[in-house]
């Protein structure tokens, strides 16, 4: 199981009895911190124009808050699988897979529960 994995469970063990509110505030933060390395690797594109595209959704997942990151499937946004995994028939592929932006938040984040969670444990 990767780290992504393993905050989406302790994410949703968790929330049960974590203050929802400040359960929120973690998630929404940590969305904009994914948010923020999306779109800074995907300025650095001399090809693709997509890093406006890049936005983030709160959404409930297993019970409790969660973000949904990425770009719109809009306008430059649609040329976004092809920048980050390449086409069919070769080129693209040149922006860092978006996992890593996650990987990357997946401390900070887990610090940030383990700050709400020491009342609840």
């Amino acid at each position: 199981m990767g780290g992504a994995d393993e905050l989406r469970q302790l994410q949703a063990d968790l929330a049960k009895g974590l203050d929802p509110v400040k359960v929120r505030a973690a998630v929404r933060e940590g969305g904009v911190h994914i948010k923020a390395q999306l779109r800074a690797e995907a300025s650095r594109s001399r090809h693709f124009r997509i890093a406006p595209t890049i936005t983030f959704d709160e959404r409930e997942l297993l019970g409790g808050p969660a973000v949904e990151v990425g770009p719109v499937r809009r306008g430059a946004g649609r040329l976004a699988g092809i920048a980050y995994f390449g086409g069919s028939h070769g080129g693209g592929g040149t922006l860092p897979d978006p996992r890593g932006a996650l990987d990357a938040e997946a401390a900070a984040f887990a610090d940030a529960l383990a700050d709400i969670a020491k009342g609840v444990l």
